[in-house]
């Protein structure tokens, strides 16, 4: 059992769920709930939801990532792979019973978090092996779906609503380049990615587009509400990440760790940046 535990803490990946978190701010600070008590029950709904994704996408894609340098999983028995599930059903039921204690709004986003999962993970649809709709959906469930658990708390305007739309664009600038570090084991499994399918040239492309409209297109609207005028320092971050990203991950080094390692500063960048805006609206 104890084992199982470890397991389960190491594939949930519980710093990863900082970016989630974020969005949760942000949703929340944007409608002026900060001091809402049902945000401490919607911080845990988003890391369980966080958790449950990381683990899902493990288990469906064990053996992609043994070549790509991660057997754990694909190394494990048939009993170890149904308690998974079993942990991951008992952690979606107390997402749905903390969310239902906030109001029917993030009960809801828990169904629909959980069912988006589900189309990205699982067949018949599957979508992280569809080149767009896996960095479509890969975005929206890291960032605009709890942007809208923060909004949750107040209500769902539609200048809000554009904001959190701006705010996922922006996401895709970090998600479309997750496949870099995993590329060797996708190409072996055939697996269809965004960089597989049109080269890094349209990485890069995406990726600079998707940054600027979506954090430029946030700061624009959100530019009335922030405290301070720290617009046009948003966007410098913003172009000085980009040019980041081109460094570390345009010329790709040969192992999946350096790639692994490469990644992760480039997403620390990027969370810095994120806390940055949340920080200038507040």
């Amino acid at each position: 059992m104890s084992s199982d535990l470890f397991q389960l803490i190491k594939l949930s990946r519980l710093f990863d769920a900082a970016f989630p978190l974020v969005s949760l701010f942000l949703g929340v600070v944007v409608i002026g709930q900060l001091d809402n008590l049902g945000l401490f029950l919607l911080m845990p709904i988003v890391v369980i939801l966080n958790s449950v994704a990381m683990i899902w996408n493990d288990i469906e894609d064990r053996e992609v990532d043994a070549d790509n340098g991660r057997p754990e999983l694909a190394r494990s028995n048939t009993a170890l792979l149904q308690r998974l599930n079993v942990y991951l059903s008992v952690l979606i039921a107390t997402s749905l019973v903390l969310a239902w204690l906030v109001n029917i709004f993030a009960f809801m986003l828990v169904i629909a978090t959980v069912c988006i999962t589900w189309i990205y993970n699982s067949r018949p649809i599957q979508a992280s092996r569809r080149p767009v709709l896996s960095i479509i959906i890969l975005s929206g469930a890291g960032a605009f779906l709890p942007y809208l658990f923060g909004l949750s708390l107040g209500g769902v305007g539609d200048h809000a609503l554009i904001a959190g739309l701006f705010w996922w664009l922006g996401r895709i600038s970090l998600s479309v380049l997750k496949d870099y570090k995993d590329a060797r084991g996708d190409a072996r499994h055939h697996k269809k990615t965004f960089l597989l399918c049109y080269g890094a040239r349209k990485v890069a492309f995406v990726s600079v587009i998707a940054l600027c409209v979506g954090y430029g297109g946030f700061l624009c609207l959100m530019y009335p509400l922030a405290n301070m005028s720290w617009g046009l320092l948003g966007l410098i971050v913003a172009i000085g990440l980009f040019a980041y990203m081109r460094r570390t991950l345009f010329h790709p080094a040969a192992t999946y760790g350096q790639l692994d390692s490469s990644f992760r500063k480039l997403a620390q960048y990027q969370l810095l940046l994120d806390v940055g805006v949340v920080l200038w609206l507040m």
